[in-house]
């Protein structure tokens, strides 16, 4: 390369030639730059080859490993100008639909937790309410020996009473909770879904967010590692195994991404569907927000490059030829 063609590209040539790709891939119609066909095949090679490939488990599992050895102590290293809005977030009224709730809550294991948690206050409150059956005592003690067997007779009778009436407490907060366990399920859900408590549970759900962030990352941690970590990757790498040895995926991604292209055109004045938008269109001018630093990223490569043998070697085989 000479070093005047290498000083006008250093000079704004390179610059001009990454302007000229970004603004032809940002303005060309999508349906121009992907082919559904060939990249739902690529797509689907591609995820077969990383489930294959017994490299891409160890990779993660070593990297799940490395984090689980360097959980630093101290709470969650959100910064504060995030923890704001995403308590906002997550304190907005939000009403459930009911139908939905009801489904999630139709389980045993819901049943179960109902049962066993008002079961238990139903007995503690009714043996509150047991009868006192203690004899009074008599003012200075008994006076007579037999007296004292009497009383002696009636603590016995009071226990047999006692356990017998805690017994049938116990019996009867039983079959209550088994005849009574769906009306609890179904209050359960429909107080999930009161409109009326939504500023309630939006406080709710901000407050949680609020004890996860001020716990230490390492009880944080320890809870996670009753999850058995390693036992998740292994299930991750199982359910990749079981997507991508589907028959069906190259047809599945080329269904998705014909979708995908197909909602980005627009309906020509005849009815027809046009050639469809640019990513330019799309995105209604947000581009400018991160484009800029695409292009100078490039920019910057683009000038570097040019400045080494490799790119000088190339330049003199396509512009000036060969010798």
């Amino acid at each position: 390369m000479t070093p005047a063609a290498r000083d006008r590209l250093l000079a704004g040539g390179t610059d001009r030639l990454v302007d000229l790709l970004l603004d032809d891939l940002l303005d060309r119609p999508l349906v121009d730059l992907v082919d559904p066909a060939w990249l739902a095949r690529q797509l689907a090679a591609t995820a077969r080859q990383a489930a294959a490939d017994p490299q891409v488990e160890a990779f993660f599992r070593a990297r799940v490993q490395d984090a689980r050895k360097h959980v630093p102590a101290g709470r969650p290293p959100l910064p504060e100008a995030l923890k704001k809005p995403l308590a906002e977030v997550l304190a907005r009224p939000y009403v459930p639909d009911r139908e939905i709730v009801g489904r999630l809550l139709d389980h045993n294991t819901a049943r179960l937790l109902l049962r066993t948690l008002f079961q238990d206050v139903l007995i503690a409150f009714a043996k509150k309410l047991k009868p006192p059956m203690n004899a009074p005592k008599m003012p200075g003690g008994l006076p007579f020996g037999g007296l004292k067997g009497l009383q002696r007779l009636g603590e016995g009778i009071h226990n047999l009473v006692g356990e017998e009436f805690e017994a049938q407490v116990e019996q009867r907060a039983r079959e209550f909770m088994d005849a009574g366990v769906q009306r609890l399920v179904d209050k359960m859900a429909d107080h999930l879904c009161n409109p009326a408590l939504t500023v309630e549970y939006g406080e709710w759900r901000s407050h949680s967010l609020n004890v996860l962030l001020d716990t230490d990352m390492r009880k944080l941690a320890a809870e996670v590692e009753k999850l058995d970590p390693d036992a998740l990757v292994a299930t991750g790498a199982a359910l990749v195994r079981g997507i991508a040895g589907q028959e069906a995926l190259v047809g599945q991604f080329e269904a998705m991404l014909r979708s995908a292209m197909e909602a980005t055109r627009e309906e020509a004045p005849d009815g027809e569907p046009g050639r469809g938008k640019s990513a330019r269109q799309l995105l209604g001018g947000l581009e400018a927000h991160g484009i800029d630093l695409v292009r100078d990223v490039m920019r910057e490569r683009a000038r570097a490059l040019v400045d080494t043998p490799a790119f000088g070697a190339w330049w003199d085989e396509v512009v000036v030829g060969p010798a």
